[in-house]
């Protein structure tokens, strides 16, 4: 791969990386994609810190270092992000709201917990809804929710990808489910309310990342396979990133997106091997 020598010289100087997964690490089903394996393995020997993300706040993150154990990928809890662990932690660090209405899995309530937030009960007075990709849905608990917003309490979600894939094709997402709560309460002044968002491409999810990385913007790449998410999350706050090919984006949707990665790659082993080539790793 060709470099321009300003790229090069970014590339020399990033010590931490933020990794998708899905789609750039392994495909839906359990295959590891090209270089990945030796990609990691390499951070590992040369002791460079990484995180892998995912905007998915229905799993905890102990379900992702099983999945890529098996694959040959070794990384540890410490450093695996979900959009619920940064939604919750931001909410403990940024705001003094300690009584989410989770409308979201156990995985965003044990996430929740884990800093401190006490998820609440509809019936309990919450002072915040907490919306993710929720698998447990139910109309009451989507109704329970929806009034709430309705009242006025402050309003968040892990993300708003509205759809997820599926072995049997597209299902709906986070983004869906808050789309149906805009929907009910579209009488309200300006209508239905969407929820601030708190996991990628968000400066709350870069900044837990970059927390658990220990390295600065510029020393940090992004590598992902969405152009909303992952890439966005590197254009909209100075962090170079690098898409790879692997996943939801192809060229087509490249061409006609206005997002603009630093690197375009076939799959994650030749983001490794432009690594090597700008010395950042042997």
């Amino acid at each position: 791969m060709e470099l321009s020598p300003t790229l090069e010289a970014r590339l020399a100087r990033i010590r931490g990386y933020l990794i998708d997964m899905d789609g750039t690490l392994y495909i839906s089903g359990g295959v590891a994609l090209p270089g990945a394996v030796e990609f990691v393995r390499a951070l590992d020997a040369a002791g460079r810190p990484r995180v892998v993300l995912t905007n998915n706040s229905s799993k905890r993150g102990a379900v992702y270092v099983e999945r890529l154990a098996k694959l040959g990928l070794s990384v540890d809890r410490a450093h695996v992000l979900t959009s619920g662990d940064a939604a919750a932690a931001w909410l403990a660090r940024n705001s003094p709201l300690r009584r989410p209405y989770v409308l979201g899995t156990a995985a965003l309530r044990a996430a929740c917990t884990r800093v401190g937030l006490k998820p609440t009960a509809y019936a309990d007075d919450p002072d915040c809804v907490l919306l993710g990709y929720d698998l447990e849905l139910t109309y009451r608990r989507l109704s329970e929710a929806s009034l709430l917003v309705a009242r006025g309490l402050p309003y968040f979600a892990t993300h708003l990808d509205r759809t997820c894939i599926d072995a049997e094709g597209l299902l709906p997402d986070a983004g869906a489910i808050a789309a149906a709560i805009a929907t009910t309460n579209s009488f309200m002044p300006g209508g239905g309310p969407m929820p601030t968002v708190l996991g990628k491409p968000t400066a709350a999810m870069l900044d837990a990342g970059l927390a658990l990385l220990g390295c600065t913007r510029d020393e940090t790449l992004i590598i992902g396979d969405q152009l909303d998410t992952d890439m966005t999350l590197g254009a909209q706050h100075g962090v170079l990133c690098a898409l790879v090919l692997t996943g939801e984006t192809d060229r087509a949707k490249l061409a006609a997106s206005a997002v603009r990665p630093d690197l375009v790659a076939r799959d994650v082993g030749e983001v490794f091997a432009a690594l090597r080539q700008a010395g950042a790793l042997p």
